[in-house]
């Protein structure tokens, strides 16, 4: 009984130990860190999560920065207006027309004077003797309107113009008309240039002229027509050993058209001449037998 006492004992000993063994070796397996060449799988499901959860950055525009704002059209009219108003008062002669677009109705300022300019424009201004019998009551505010082309004209681009073209006017339905387009004596409604290109820039051109121009009585054309306006006078002889033509077309006031043959006509006459003749010579024959 004591052997096998003994023996159940040093077995239950042997059978602790190793097994105590073994649970050591399994904690220090379990307790090491992970190896850096094989680290942990991370979940299919938390892989998505992490990446739907991350912030999508936007896309990179490829298209240049937009340009700096330019100063609005109505800040270049007035600082025009005003280089202008400075050149017509530093000149003298045509101060008097400086004080009209300040006050075009004896109460307005730059601003509204300068809705009147366009970007681009041709004005005349007359001189102070033009104005003088101009009074608070009798100023017409068309006059300036019909006094600014919306175009940009110098007086070489003027020269180019023949007589009697038409220009249009910022006055609607009204037009200037250039009466004579020599370079010494260039009148645009019978009004002479008297100071061409006096105030000049790439967008503005201003004229000196030596009258007011009258709307109503060279302006009542229709502004769209710019073409010469056909003469009235008669044509010149023909020279240079040219023949006249061989017949005159008349226009009667019914619209027809009658042609007279100056040749034909001529030899009707002289048919006639001859006629007559014969039939006085037959008559003083006959009177002269009645008397033998």
């Amino acid at each position: 009984m004591p052997t096998s006492l003994h023996l159940f004992l040093l077995l239950s000993t042997v059978a602790l130990t190793t097994t105590t063994t073994h649970l050591r070796r399994l904690s220090a397996v379990d307790l090491r860190p992970p190896s850096p060449e094989n680290p942990p799988s991370t979940p299919h499901h938390l892989l998505l999560s992490a990446e739907s959860a991350l912030p999508i950055p936007p896309p990179v525009s490829t298209q240049p920065p937009p340009p700096p704002p330019q100063s609005p059209p109505e800040y270049i009219q007035q600082e025009e207006l005003k280089n202008i108003i400075d050149a017509l008062i530093g000149a003298g002669d045509f101060a008097a027309w400086a004080n009209i677009l300040l006050n075009p109705t004896t109460n307005s300022s730059t601003t509204t004077a300068a809705a009147l300019i366009p970007t681009t424009a041709t004005m005349f201004v007359p001189r102070n003797e033009a104005l003088a019998h101009l009074t608070a009551t009798s100023f017409d505010p068309f006059i300036i309107p019909y006094h600014i082309l919306p175009q940009r004209l110098t007086f070489s681009d003027l020269q180019l113009s023949k007589t009697l073209t038409r220009l249009p006017t910022l006055l609607p339905s009204k037009t200037v008309i250039i009466t004579n387009n020599t370079p010494s004596n260039f009148t645009v409604d019978d009004a002479l240039i008297i100071r061409p290109d006096f105030y000049l820039t790439p967008a503005v051109c201003v004229h000196g002229i030596g009258a007011l121009l009258d709307y109503t009585v060279y302006g009542d054309h229709d502004a769209d027509s710019t073409t010469p306006v056909p003469s009235l006078s008669l044509p010149l002889p023909m020279s240079g050993g040219q023949s006249e033509p061989k017949h005159v077309i008349v226009r009667n006031s019914c619209g027809t058209i009658c042609v007279v043959e100056r040749i034909g006509f001529v030899m009707v006459m002289l048919l006639l001449v001859i006629v007559s003749t014969l039939n006085l010579l037959i008559t003083c024959l006959h009177f002269g037998r009645n008397f033998e």
